[in-house]
């Protein structure tokens, strides 16, 4: 039987023997994370930030490679291909900082027959699911030309990954880092045209000379929109479907965009929306010729006579992003726009 000093001692032994492990853990998993961390994608990036003056996006759409150019105007950047609309701030700083913080986790294949389960195959090659980053500086020089792949979650919720390679070098390499690859245009686009709540809107009027005016108004209390001058003998058919169309301006967002050259056409829908506090939004359609027929619309913003200084300067922030612009809203909006009182309601039924 063991006597009591015995297993004193080999629980003082057992513990020396535990701590003594985890320092040697500690000390290899401290100098791992130093090397990774000291190890950065592009490490001369940082200091070059500012020279940065050109950053190309390339992607593929089946066998055809599409791409497009984000430029500084300013203290913003303006996309070259829709006619300098302006990109995101947000997404211009974001993807710099994260590729300046991308580090080396693990080296991968270098076999391009298996760049494919990395998302990292050519763009040449159809199907191909990377995405290019090409920055540019000053002297028109590369500063950083990669290919990103698949995205890989920390399931523990630390800082995520992502398949990388040099974009003429077959070696791939798992990295860490924040960057988050935007390969649409419309993630680098300012894409929000309107932010008007509900409660604000006082009335929305819906103009077409085929069609009788359609006014709207938000009932506050019963938390709806309301047809205004609806006939006795009509009924909405369904509340949700005059939400939908009442809540247009809370958050309109642009599909499409380039520079406005159709003029709106008085036979086409035009809306205008005045909220309780002043401001006065008019959206009106120009129907597109020869291939591109869609509608796109044309938006403006002024504040009445009696609007405080907060809506003037809204209603100057919505002409400063809308004015000379033409916008595709997207065909679920076109239909919402075009809604009138006949098909939104119907004929009561007899009691």
């Amino acid at each position: 039987m063991l006597n009591q000093k015995f297993v004193i001692k080999l629980a003082l032994l057992t513990l020396v023997v535990t701590i003594a492990a985890f320092l040697i853990h500690y000390e290899r998993l401290s100098n791992t994370i130093r090397n990774v961390t000291e190890d950065l994608v592009f490490p001369t990036l940082t200091s070059q930030i500012e020279a940065i003056k050109r950053i190309k996006i390339v992607s593929a759409t089946g066998s055809k490679t599409t791409g497009f150019t984000v430029i500084p105007d300013g203290k913003h950047w303006n996309i070259i291909e829709k006619g300098g609309y302006p990109a995101r701030d947000s997404a211009i700083r974001e993807t710099l900082l994260g590729l300046t913080e991308l580090v080396y986790l693990e080296r991968k294949t270098k076999d391009p027959n298996r760049h494919k389960k990395l998302s990292l195959r050519d763009l040449k090659i159809e199907g191909s699911q990377a995405t290019q980053i090409i920055l540019e500086n000053n002297d028109g020089e590369i500063v950083v030309d990669a290919y990103f792949g698949k995205r890989v979650q920390n399931l523990s919720g630390g800082t995520p990954s992502v398949y990388f390679r040099q974009t003429n070098d077959p070696q791939t390499w798992l990295v860490r880092g924040e960057l988050e690859v935007r390969g649409e245009i419309l993630d680098w686009l300012s894409v929000v045209l309107l932010s008007i709540q509900r409660e604000r809107i006082l009335k929305a009027t819906f103009n077409s000379p085929s069609e009788p005016t359609l006014v709207l108004s938000y009932n506050k209390d019963m938390e709806r929109f309301d047809i205004q001058g609806l006939s006795k003998k009509r009924e909405v058919r369904s509340r949700y479907r005059v939400l939908n169309v009442g809540t247009i301006p809370e958050n309109l967002t642009l599909q499409d965009v380039r520079p406005a050259k159709l003029t709106p056409a008085p036979n086409l829908r035009s809306v205008e929306w005045e909220t309780n506090d002043g401001l006065v939004v008019t959206l009106q359609l120009a129907k597109g010729k020869g291939a591109d027929d869609r509608l796109w619309a044309h938006i403006t913003a002024e504040a009445i006579d009696h609007a405080k200084d907060k809506v003037i300067k809204e209603a100057q922030q919505i002409n400063s992003r809308t004015k000379g612009w033409e916008f595709w809203l997207g065909s679920d909006v076109i239909k919402r726009l075009n809604e009138t009182s006949k098909s939104l309601t119907k004929e009561k039924s007899a009691d």
